[in-house]
């Protein structure tokens, strides 16, 4: 008669002990093991034959026996389901004596036989792995990584967030997400965060907005932020990646401000074009106007009627300096530095601020007639004190004075040390003072940056102090600042004074140098100027043909070369300009001096045009002075 098997049940409840995908071990009260499975053994590297029988002792690590065997009795005094050592990390001892951190659950089961405990035992080894390649993931990424929970608590950072906000993590751990919010979004952001959570999904945040979080020491930083919902056994944590995109938006704002100069480049090179096409015109108006209010000097009589010719004279002569700075403005022309009197830019300056700002801003300028002069380009000190002077302007919205005062200073060796820019030396300062609204003491030191500006969007590129800075620097020279929120604002420039040597004076007004009947080619395609020029050279001394294009000036004096002492022409005109007539004339005749008279500013060399055998450069309108004087120069060989 064959013996009795285990019942179908138990044979299936060890089938289930052997094959569970977690180590199952139990023990009896007094600590022995009773049963384990053969994930048991793979994961502690024991036969089974050598484990039961054996204190459980055997499977901690020596450092934590004692304390293990405390912790076994006070489970017995208490039974129940639970998790082992909840709050720490645990660890078993292999057999090569390794250890292995794990997950434990316990379980007492009651039997007739007395009190057993269960334990599920887990290798958490590759959860430990993956968990420490995410820490790593996390704390390398370039980008600041915030981890929160629903109720906005941080519960993880890296350390790119603490370069970022300027907290420690240890600072941030447990606060709410909001301390990184700036004040005027905190009102509206946990509103945000619970509307995620209702619909968690990876997504930028604030899409179409423009984000700032806020650095510890109360500024704002503009950020793109994306989320992350993670879930685990504890919920749903939001990962934030947070990239500080100052410096990109830096960039944009200089490439919109570079896109905006050459833009403005554009309109300028249009007015330049604009300037140069009508110049000629307008100068050759302009000259017939002067030319014949000239002619007109000795014939007229009575006093007031000479005045007020000499009247007409002066107002032509200022239309042509008026055309001159169009011309240099609208093609950005900067000049060639030349010891300069401050009051001729100031107060070009003050007429300019007079016409633009409103009647309740007053200018005075104190401009000392003893102020050395400088060594200087006019038009980029004309820059510098229409920017300060505009500034000032907008600083005054309900009114107020502007003031350019002068005064000469010399420059010590301690002066100089204060200002690197500076040498010891006599040097000129320009003060441009309001009485605005002044400058705040905590952005003073920031004013003269590129692209900062307090003014609002639209309103100023920021570039205008850096600019007038710039210009002082290129000049050897030092920008000083004092300024009172409330009560007004002084720019002082302090730029090298030039001494004024005694061959730079003007010489004595004598009359008009004559001529001594030499014979004139004069060549205009306009027949009032040609007749206009033919008479004031008469009136000078000199015999004069004219010719009113180039192609008839080139035939007449080809016919008879040596019968022309001299060449005036025109420069621009059709089918032959001045400088190709002046071309082709050398050609025939290389020692002819030639007088190119234009109201066209080109840039063509310097080196070109005297090749061409241009000996003076006369700018229209040419007074007869101007005429003469070259003439006289031309001839003496000068």
């Amino acid at each position: 008669m064959t013996p009795e098997g285990p019942p179908a049940s138990e044979i299936r409840l060890r089938a289930a002990v052997e094959s569970a995908p977690s180590g199952l071990l139990m023990v009896d009260a007094e600590g022995r093991i009773v049963l384990v499975n053969r994930e048991v053994e793979r994961l502690f590297g024991y036969p089974r034959e050598e484990l039961l029988g054996r204190s459980i002792e055997l499977l901690v690590p020596e450092a934590l026996r004692e304390a293990h065997e405390a912790y076994r009795s006070e489970f017995l005094t208490d039974p129940k389901v639970r998790t082992m050592g909840a709050g720490r990390d645990l660890y078993g001892r292999k057999k090569d004596g390794s250890k292995v951190p794990l997950e434990i659950g316990l379980t007492p089961v009651a039997t007739e036989e007395g009190l057993f405990v269960l334990s599920s035992i887990v290798d958490i080894t590759a959860r430990r792995r993956a968990q420490a390649r995410f820490r790593a993931a996390v704390e390398s990424s370039p980008a600041g990584m915030v981890m929160v929970d629903s109720d906005g608590e941080i519960v993880l950072v890296n350390r790119e967030v603490e370069r970022m906000f300027g907290w420690d993590r240890e600072e941030l751990m447990g606060e709410s997400i909001e301390l990184l919010v700036p004040e005027r979004f905190r009102g509206k952001h946990p509103g945000f965060r619970d509307h995620f959570f209702e619909a968690p999904d990876t997504r930028p945040m604030g899409a179409g907005r423009d984000l700032f979080g806020l650095h510890r020491d109360g500024t704002e930083i503009p950020v793109e932020i994306g989320l992350n919902p993670i879930e685990t056994e504890d919920g749903i944590f939001v990962l934030s990646s947070i990239v500080d995109i100052s410096e990109r938006k830096r960039d944009e704002a200089e490439r919109e401000e570079l896109e905006r100069q050459l833009r403005q480049a554009q309109k300028m090179d249009a007015v330049g074009t604009l300037a140069g096409g009508i110049a000629h015109d307008f100068n050759n108006i302009l000259g017939a106007i002067l030319g014949f209010a000239e002619l007109l000097r000795d014939p007229v009589q009575g006093e007031q009627a000479r005045r007020d010719l000499e009247e007409l004279i002066a107002f032509t002569k200022r239309g042509k300096a008026l055309v001159r700075k169009i011309q240099a403005f609208g093609q950005r022309k900067e000049g060639e530095r030349r010891p300069l009197a401050l009051n001729d830019p100031v107060a070009e300056v003050e007429g300019f601020l007079r016409s633009s700002l409103p009647p309740n801003i007053r200018i005075r300028t104190l401009i000392d007639p003893g102020t050395p002069r400088v060594y200087g380009d006019p038009s980029a000190i004309h820059q510098a004190l229409m920017n300060l002077g505009m500034n000032a302007g907008q600083a005054m919205p309900e009114g107020g004075e502007i003031r350019f005062q002068s005064e000469s200073l010399y420059i010590n060796d301690s002066k100089a040390r204060a200002h690197p820019n500076l040498r010891e030396g006599p040097h000129v300062v320009l003060a441009v003072s309001d009485t605005g609204t002044g400058i705040d003491p905590e952005i003073q030191s920031r004013i003269f940056e590129p692209f900062f500006t307090t003014k609002g969007p639209g309103e100023g590129s920021g570039l205008g102090l850096a600019i007038v800075h710039r210009i002082v620097q290129e000049h050897e020279g030092a920008l000083e600042l004092e300024s009172t929120p409330g009560e007004g604002t002084v720019f002082r420039l302090i730029l090298p004074a030039v001494e004024l040597d005694e061959s730079e004076a003007a010489p004595p007004d004598v009359g008009a140098p004559r001529g001594a009947g030499q014979r004139l080619l004069y060549v205009d395609d306009e027949p009032s100027l040609g007749s206009l020029g033919k008479r004031l050279l008469e009136q000078l001394g000199y015999e004069v043909e004219v010719a009113h294009d180039g192609e008839e000036a080139l035939s007449r004096f080809t016919a008879s070369p040596h019968n022309f002492d001299a060449v005036i022409s025109d420069y621009l005109m059709p089918r032959m300009n001045g400088l190709e007539l002046a071309t082709a004339l050398i050609r025939v005749r290389p020692d002819l001096p030639v007088v190119l008279v234009t109201g066209f500013i080109d840039n063509l060399p310097e080196e070109t045009i005297r090749a061409a055998g241009v000996r003076e450069i006369l700018r229209k309108p040419v007074t007869a002075r101007e005429l003469a004087e070259a003439l006289a120069a031309v001839f003496s060989g000068h």
